[in-house]
């Protein structure tokens, strides 16, 4: 992916979770957490560009991100 902010699950596993500062498991559980979310992937292949989600590649839904 070409957005920096997308990671895969495995790679969200080595962040840490905004929201648990203070417990003893505080890193990201990437797709298994609420707060999860797919990365959009627009297909300009055809005449009319479609929007899809990414099997591999998400983000944070409590971070921003640009």
């Amino acid at each position: 992916m070409d957005n920096l902010h997308y990671v895969t699950p495995e790679e969200a596993k080595e962040k840490i979770c905004p929201l648990k500062p203070n417990q003893m498991s505080i890193w990201c559980e990437g797709p298994k957490c609420m707060a999860w979310r797919w990365a959009k992937i627009t297909d300009y292949n055809h005449l009319n560009p479609t929007e899809k989600f990414s099997a591999t590649h998400g983000y944070c839904g409590m971070v921003i991100h640009g």
